[in-house]
């Protein structure tokens, strides 16, 4: 996105707003439908939340300019905000091990950004937005293929407050760690482009970090205890997004998307079992999650904006190792068995 926003020539500070415009219509999508799932049912949702999203990916295409770019990214967020949290219940409550399900959603990141390398190196850049909208109507296919079992509903208030208690030590870390994660993705490709890859390797390097929450997540990601599994990946989040102020070309990188991969994974897994294990508003407490994910992404792009505009791409890794400890502090520090 950040490189089809450059050229359509959009500054680096809109494409700040852009990013966090849309993780804005995630977070308030995320908090809306995840109660709505609870209450409602899973079925509707993924269905409804997989249609609009297909639409939004295609609709992209058509961006010219900086304010039908910001547009069409926040109608793109809202969509993706719907289904999620009604997958991840789905998951649970068919018994399906929530480490091999978040291996799988790597592993769909992972094909997609190599797939998205190639076609932006080959085809062209906004050809990647039309392959996206192509998969999320497949995914809408299957999806019409699973079984729902009939739903109780569960009565969530409108503000999830004791949900929100319950897990306030998770949502806390991971709301510092992924606000200084997303000052760095904001401008991600752009600096890969600085290195010196191309848009294939873009998608080759991202790839990388993909693959490797896959193959983690797979083997050992359901193995490790909530809490060790949470404080590694904050932790190790510290060390890797230092790590990549040292490249001085694009390949060096390459080791540092497997440190990524095993710290995202880790803690995404871990969080993802302490809040299916520990609520009954299991998609609530999904969505919660998101929100607090698209938040992080909503101040992420605004303090990266501002201080890639000061000190530069590498300045926002810096600082986003710095805030990734800061979090493994907090949890360590409010966290309960």
């Amino acid at each position: 996105m950040a490189i089809f926003a450059k050229e359509l020539g959009i500054s680096d500070t809109e494409i700040g707003v852009i990013v966090a415009f849309n993780a804005l219509a995630l977070f308030t999508s995320s908090s809306i439908f995840g109660r709505a799932s609870d209450k409602y049912g899973r079925r509707r949702f993924l269905l409804g939340g997989l249609a609009l999203s297909s639409l939004a990916f295609f609709l992209q295409i058509l961006a010219y300019d900086f304010l039908s770019l910001l547009i069409l990214r926040s109608f793109l967020g809202f969509s993706l905000g719907i289904f999620p949290a009604s997958l991840i219940a789905y998951a649970k409550e068919s018994n399906q091990s929530l480490a091999k399900f978040s291996a799988f959603g790597a592993l769909g990141w992972g094909v997609g950004t190599l797939l998205s390398g190639l076609i932006a190196f080959y085809i062209a850049v906004n050809q990647v937005f039309l392959f996206s909208a192509f998969l999320a109507f497949l995914a809408l296919l299957i999806a019409l293929m699973l079984k729902f079992e009939s739903h109780q509903a569960i009565d969530v208030p409108r503000f999830p407050a004791e949900v929100v208690k319950r897990n306030l030590p998770l949502y806390l870390a991971v709301l510092v760690r992924h606000t200084g994660a997303h000052m760095i993705w904001t401008f991600w490709s752009l600096f890969l482009i600085e290195l010196g890859a191309d848009l294939l390797w873009v998608g080759v390097i991202q790839m990388m970090n993909s693959l490797t929450q896959f193959l983690f997540m797979y083997t050992l990601g359901g193995r490790i205890k909530y809490s060790l599994s949470i404080a590694a990946g904050l932790l190790l989040s510290s060390a890797t997004f230092l790590t990549f102020t040292i490249a001085s070309d694009f390949w060096q990188l390459i080791p540092t998307q497997i440190l990524l991969g095993v710290s995202w994974a880790l803690l995404y897994v871990g969080g993802l079992r302490y809040l299916m294990d520990k609520n009954v508003e299991k998609a609530t407490a999904g969505g919660l999650l998101d929100s607090v994910l698209n938040l992080a992404s909503i101040i992420g792009p605004f303090l990266g904006a501002y201080v890639v505009a000061f000190g530069g791409y590498r300045s926002t890794m810096y600082l986003a190792s710095i805030f990734a400890f800061a979090s493994f502090l907090l949890f360590k520090l409010f966290r309960t068995e």
